[in-house]
């Protein structure tokens, strides 16, 4: 389905449209397709201020990426990491078939430098062991997520490296 012309695909690849996403959802679109949508991205100040078009038909209207601090709308405390809420109005969309994406998304080298983990092994080790002998092994519980980060800067980064990221995760 699309309700523009052309190869939407090849428009978003070849850089002619400034906002898109890939939205691989299988229980929605089934697992051998995926939803190609293009359009005008906002920053609204709120969820109450997010535009959207009057209803159309079948097909996607807006795209909306809400952060976490956003639920500070509705009284609750949380950390603020001053992530924007984000709402792509959709102009085109397709769906496409999984295995055409993955033969027309290019597969570029990525060179990352300055690569560390947040918290060195030694520090974390010590936090399992700590995690496993006091909470785990005292009975407090029994399911822990203990948060390690691994950070690194990609090399002449662009919306080529982020489509491989995508590829490789599909």
């Amino acid at each position: 389905m699309s309700t523009g012309t052309g190869d939407l695909l090849g428009r978003i690849l070849g850089g002619e449209v400034p906002a898109y996403a890939l939205v691989h959802r299988p229980d929605a679109t089934g697992p051998g397709a995926m939803d190609l949508l293009v359009g005008e991205v906002s920053t609204p100040g709120t969820l109450a201020d997010v535009r959207l078009p009057a209803p159309g038909g079948a097909g996607h209207e807006a795209l909306v990426v809400v952060p976490y601090r956003q639920i500070a709308e509705r009284g609750f405390a949380c950390a603020d990491d001053g992530a924007p809420l984000l709402a792509m109005t959709v102009t085109d969309q397709a769906v496409v078939g999984v295995a055409e994406v993955l033969a027309r998304i290019p597969e570029v080298p990525l060179a990352l430098t300055g690569e560390h983990f947040d918290v060195d092994d030694d520090a974390y080790a010590r936090m399992v062991r700590r995690v496993i002998a006091e909470e785990i092994g005292e009975g407090t519980g029994a399911n822990f997520v203990i948060k390690r980060s691994f950070t690194a800067d990609i090399t002449g980064y662009g919306p080529e490296h982020a489509l491989t990221f995508f590829r490789r995760l599909l």
